[in-house]
């Protein structure tokens, strides 16, 4: 416990906070090219909420657009370190709300964004290289705890993405890494290289054995170079393999200097910046970690090393039926191939069977693919369209059904659902609704 109020150099942590701010100020630019508000929140006529916060809705898109540009300037203050206190927590609640308000664009990059920018909130991370005014003795110090838990959230992220892993897919069908492989083959001229079994098993065992080790080997002293060294690798190869993780490769690589020395880090940021061969000295005293902080802590990695579990609570194949996949690190770990998708109305009143067409409800392509991945979508999808039949064109008494057929993971196309079921009747909780979905086929 003494040595989680240790004084540390913050310089580590301040070259962090920067990197963060930069990568952020990327993904937001990224977010107004692709009209993010527009194209997600405001076109779509049905929203995919999360079951637990189903209360949470978009405000209209005035307010979105100016949300957007209050984080930009949220970024331009992390980067500089001027008000960066209250910048990190207008930036964490208001990015959160963003993520937070349609599952179809969860991706694991997005939501580790939410959990550092939190994280970073009870970190001075303004100590150094920044434009804060606060005198030193205003300042608070920079303890070790605090570098600490960004390191032991950032190896939570590789340690259960290597546990995710352990499935008969990934250990012996070696998929989906080889259907990865192969669409990747078709795009590039090293097709015969990416198809070959020593590139399939390198990527397949070698991407499991460094996300169950590599946590570890970053954490010890003699190993954290070269571990440093094979995560640069590992993070570049996934950057060119995959084209959907966006600035995740670049956020994992940059987290790194989060695993070197603090003071080795000051030294070489003191040489190259400021032609200084020193460092200033860190004070021997210790600090006491306050109890709500120390309590608050717990209470959130105890979350985070129980969440990745909890799919094991539900029947069926977790990565077929989706339960327990979001907020766990299962990364990777399936590839589905959509083979059709339509949906139908029943007008049981009037005998009639009306053809639904998805596009004219707005529904952007995350959405649709969302549908191919999630049969809670479906389920949400098909209540929306019941409800729209009643409140719109009078329907009182109508049933849903939908016609997914997809490929898991190599294996042969097969529905999602009975395309018999009323979709509209069904309950959205693992524990309803697993037993309606279709048990999925043996592996090759």
């Amino acid at each position: 416990m003494k040595r989680l109020g240790q004084q540390i150099d913050g310089t580590s942590m301040a070259v962090f906070r920067i990197g963060f701010g930069l990568l952020m100020l990327w993904e937001l630019i990224y977010f107004l090219r692709m009209d993010f508000v527009k194209v997600f929140l405001i076109d779509p006529k049905v929203q995919f909420s999360y079951e637990f916060l189903s209360f949470l809705k978009p405000f209209p898109k005035p307010i979105l657009d100016i949300l957007i540009v209050v984080l930009i300037v949220c970024c331009l203050s992390i980067i500089i370190g001027r008000f960066y206190r209250k910048a990190i927590i207008i930036f964490c609640i208001g990015f959160s709300y963003l993520f937070f308000l349609d599952k179809a664009y969860y991706n694991n990059h997005l939501y580790l964004i939410c959990l550092l920018s939190f994280l970073l909130i009870l970190i001075p991370a303004d100590n150094k290289l920044s434009l804060s005014k606060k005198s030193s003795d205003q300042k608070r110090p920079t303890l070790y705890w605090h570098l600490l838990i960004l390191r032991v959230q950032l190896a939570i992220v590789y340690f259960f993405g290597g546990i995710a892993k352990l499935n008969y897919d990934w250990l012996v069908s070696n998929q989906p890494v080889r259907a990865i492989l192969e669409n990747k083959a078709k795009q590039s001229f090293l097709g015969d290289f990416l198809t070959s079994d020593f590139t399939l098993y390198f990527f397949n065992y070698g991407g499991l054995v460094f996300d169950l080790l590599i946590p570890f080997l970053l954490f010890i002293p003699k190993t954290r170079i070269p571990a440093i060294l094979c995560a640069l690798l590992f993070n570049i190869m996934n950057a060119w393999l995959f084209s959907d993780i966006n600035i995740f490769p670049y956020f994992m690589m940059l987290s790194l200097v989060l695993f070197l020395e603090p003071n080795k880090v000051a030294r070489f940021v003191n040489l190259k910046l400021f032609g200084k061969q020193s460092v200033n000295s860190i004070s021997s005293e210790h600090s006491n970690v306050k109890k709500p902080i120390l309590v608050l802590i717990s209470v959130y990695f105890i979350l985070q090393g129980l969440l990745p579990f909890r799919h094991l609570i539900y029947e069926g194949n977790a990565e077929w039926t989706t339960a327990g996949q979001r907020f766990a690190w299962r990364m990777k770990i399936q590839h589905r191939t959509l083979e059709k998708m339509e949906f139908k109305v029943l007008d049981m009143k009037k005998k009639m069977i009306i053809p639904v067409e998805v596009r004219n409800y707005g529904l952007n392509q995350d959405q649709l693919n969302l549908m191919a991945y999630d049969p809670v979508a479906v389920v949400q999808f098909a209540k929306f369209l019941k409800r729209h039949c009643r409140e719109n064109k009078g329907m009182d008494d109508v049933q849903v059904q939908s016609e997914i057929i997809v490929s898991f993971n190599g294996r042969k196309h097969q529905r999602i659902f009975d395309k018999s079921v009323d979709l509209s009747s069904l309950g959205i909780k693992p524990s309803q609704l697993n037993k309606h979905i279709q048990k999925l086929d043996k592996a090759k």
